[in-house]
């Protein structure tokens, strides 16, 4: 296999797991009001502080290493299944890494 192909495959890998983070970062950033009832009312706790979009952006940055990272091993995981099978173990395990991640993000705006 050459250089190139290894490349492309990583970059193919890391670029799925980042966007499978950062859809489950922002369904539970959509979520998370109802999983924590105190952050209903920003202004409450924050006064003139950051809004949801803003809140679910510094989120994102966050949990995006640990979703690209996820990708990576999880495209590396993967030896039988061909591409798709590669791509949904990215998937997963970027998912599992960046849930934590955005998790504790958004619970550190909850004001507990």
């Amino acid at each position: 296999m050459s250089r190139r192909k290894i490349l492309r495959e990583h970059f193919s890998n890391a670029l799925t797991g980042w966007l499978a983070g950062v859809v489950a970062t922002i369904v539970l950033g959509l979520l998370w009001p109802i999983i924590f009832p105190a952050i209903v009312r920003v202004e409450h706790y924050y006064g003139a502080g950051p809004g949801l979009p803003m809140i679910i952006g510094m989120v994102l940055a966050l949990a995006s290493p640990a979703a690209i990272i996820g990708g990576l091993v999880g495209g590396a995981l993967s030896v039988e299944g061909g591409d798709r099978g590669r791509r949904m173990i990215a998937i997963v395990v970027a998912v599992v890494l960046s849930i934590p991640c955005s998790g504790w993000g958004y619970w550190f705006f909850t004001g507990y």
